[in-house]
């Protein structure tokens, strides 16, 4: 279970404050169970790692098998919580890149970069390489202009062959889905109940995980053990205080921005996901924290500069895992000790960043910026399927306990739109 540390918040909200939240965390935690929050039929992943289906672990097995039978790479196109998610459990797991062990990924399909898209081709030169198209409605724009050129290039490459490599997750009555089924495409279904599509823990995110060499299975055991784990409506649930925290530091002590501070350069991409789904399911009508991922200790030099003032609304949470068993590096000697950090012989890596992780604790709690510390597990496939949820759920919170819905629907998503206006619309929309 993850580790929820409060101790550093007490200047700036006080326990009686924190313990004032509770009706309205319990009315948001009720509402998701229910299914109705803010009135919707809701939340599919809520329950979804506890109901999980033989037929959904074959399939993503399956198809993890075919991909690797294949060839050498596989490329994952999309954007969103499901393509962040698979992006972020690779690098978090170290095996995000595997050319000389097995099957490479590749992702792409979140900008609109010409540099991105030839160095991607020099990557793909000389590889058999498969694709998956995560895409829960086709609405995204990159990942369909993505799409379209590299489906156009493996026609090129592969001919009738080429449908055999391609694979859509996509909800079941999505354009996405009927392109799959015309064409013959492998398709992994989304879960159709509102919020599934959005979640991390679905086969979009795990046919990547297990071309990795992850068993799909342990990683939704781990997140089925939170959900067992996190049902807990009191604050001894660890869930509850991450939300009751960001609740009161938003409501009573006015802070308008979150910080998420990692110490591994492996949760970049972890950022990135918590960052966006932050962005998407909590702040909207004024409400939600602002989301701001900053890497650690690179970033601390600037953040230190920011919080001595004072004068911004922002806390921070930091977010730790342990170093796997076994894996020490020492500091090494330097007999003219020119950087004078000769006090550090015989150190591990590991002693200078809790030193560094505690002066800054106490650096930050002097100006009055409260630290929310979450300590995770050792980092394996079953932590991240927790460290999934624990987040998903209390962002749900959170955004319901503010009163907004965590997963209203989007009719259309900007970049098309902003592209139709200026490059012309569809003959329908002219009418």
């Amino acid at each position: 279970m993850i580790n929820v540390e409060l101790s550093n918040i007490w200047s700036c909200v006080s326990l009686p404050q924190l313990l004032g939240a509770e009706k309205d965390l319990f009315d948001a935690h009720l509402h998701l169970c229910n299914h109705q929050p803010i009135g919707n039929d809701y939340l599919g992943w809520l329950a979804l790692p506890d109901a999980i289906t033989a037929k959904t672990i074959h399939a993503v097995r399956s198809s993890a098998d075919e991909i690797r039978a294949s060839g050498d790479t596989l490329v994952v196109i999309g954007a969103g919580g499901a393509y962040l998610g698979a992006k972020a459990g690779t690098a978090l797991l170290g095996r995000q890149d595997r050319m000389q062990r097995g099957t490479r990924l590749l992702f792409t399909g979140d900008n609109f970069s010409a540099g991105s898209w030839l160095t991607l081709c020099d990557q793909l030169s000389g590889c058999d390489f498969s694709l998956l198209l995560i895409s829960a409605d086709g609405a995204d724009m990159a990942p369909a202009v993505a799409s379209r050129a590299l489906r156009w290039m493996m026609e090129r490459r592969y001919g009738p062959e080429a449908k055999t490599r391609i694979y859509v997750s996509a909800l079941p009555d999505s354009p996405m889905a009927v392109m799959a089924k015309e064409e013959g495409y492998t398709l992994l279904s989304m879960p159709q109940q509102l919020g599934g599509a959005y979640s991390a823990l679905t086969s979009a995110a795990l046919v990547p995980l297990a071309v990795a060499g992850l068993d799909p299975l342990t990683v939704f055991e781990g997140a089925a053990e939170a959900y067992r784990a996190y049902d807990l409506r009191a604050f001894e649930n660890p869930v509850w205080m991450y939300a009751g925290a960001r609740h009161v530091l938003s409501s009573e002590a006015r802070r308008s921005s979150e910080l998420l501070g990692t110490f591994d350069p492996a949760f970049s991409a972890f950022g990135d996901w918590w960052q966006q789904s932050v962005w998407l399911h909590t702040c909207q009508q004024g409400a939600g924290l602002i989301p701001i991922h900053a890497e650690l200790p690179a970033a601390l030099g600037a953040l230190d500069r920011a919080v001595a003032s004072g004068q911004y609304p922002v806390f921070e949470t930091l977010l730790r895992a342990p170093l796997p068993v076994g894996q020490k590096v020492n500091v090494e000697m330097d007999w003219k000790d020119y950087d004078g950090l000769g006090y550090l012989s015989g150190r591990t890596l590991a002693d200078v960043e809790q030193a560094s992780f505690e002066g800054m604790l106490q650096t930050h709690a002097a100006a009055d910026v409260p630290v929310v510390v979450l300590e995770t597990g050792p980092m394996d496939a079953a932590q991240l399927g927790e460290l999934f949820y624990f987040f998903e759920l209390a962002n749900a919170i959170s955004a319901c306990a503010a009163g907004v819905d965590p997963f209203e629907p989007q009719n259309r998503q900007p970049s098309r739109a902003y592209t139709e206006q200026l490059l012309g619309k569809p003959d329908d929309a002219e009418s």
